[in-house]
């Protein structure tokens, strides 16, 4: 029984509509919290954020398993992101959540190019594979928030906002909404870089997020015309 189900959950996640379960995941941790950081020190507010986090973990692991010797190196990081967190909620040490942190950039990092290799393999552009780039340009939005977290606790005073406060915890939520208000080039400017190391953060960033769907969009019609002539071809 137990190797059937593992036999399906590796078919699963390494098939094409495991993007859409990585979408669902992502949309639920931005979308749920942000507004639960508007409940600094609440213990249903974190639990419910790390459950998401370490949903989005496991679907991470899931998608190299098949392999998982030669992705040792993956799953070490993915545990301890994920155990450092639950550490952080029993300790309430500041320097093991950063640590979390680290360890979270490191790993959603390498998620991004485990899911960009799924959209760019041989084969049709289909629905799925433009989730997965919607996935990526969300993992790199939620990568860019974890950045701006440590700028601001290393830095303090990196940004300026009618958000963050002295209490540490809730950041993170506050900078995620910043980083895709970044990504997207809102610039509602209730949220703004000071230090120099934040200002390259975002320039960088402004970039990626006016640069990726031109490139994406450019990459996946080509891809689409290629398989299309070689199928006429065929």
């Amino acid at each position: 029984m137990a190797y059937q189900l593992l036999r399906i959950n590796n078919e699963f996640w390494n098939h094409e509509r495991s993007l859409s379960a990585l979408l669902v995941y992502l949309a639920s941790a931005v979308f749920v919290w942000i507004p639960l950081g508007d409940y600094p020190g609440q213990w249903w507010s974190f639990l419910i954020s790390d459950i998401l986090f370490n949903l989005i973990i496991l679907a991470g692991v899931f998608s190299v398993m098949t392999r998982w010797r030669r992705q040792l190196f993956f799953i070490t990081i993915a545990m301890a992101a994920s155990f450092s967190r639950i550490l952080y909620f029993v300790s309430q040490d500041q320097w093991i959540l950063v640590s979390s942190y680290f360890f979270a950039i490191v790993f959603f990092g390498y998620l991004v190019k485990r899911v960009l290799s799924h959209i760019f393999k041989d084969g049709p552009v289909n629905f799925y594979r433009i989730q997965g780039s919607v996935v990526v340009f969300m993992l790199v939005g939620l990568i860019y928030s974890l950045l701006y977290t440590l700028v601001e606790f290393f830095f303090p005073g990196s940004f300026s906002s009618t958000h963050v406060s002295s209490t540490y915890q809730p950041i993170s939520s506050h900078f995620m909404y910043f980083s895709f208000v970044t990504m997207t080039t809102l610039g509602l400017g209730d949220m703004i870089p000071v230090g120099s190391l934040a200002k390259s953060l975002v320039v960088f960033q402004g970039m990626i997020g006016l640069l990726y769907p031109v490139i994406m969009i450019a990459r996946l019609v080509s891809m689409e015309v290629a398989h299309s002539t070689l199928g006429k071809r065929g």
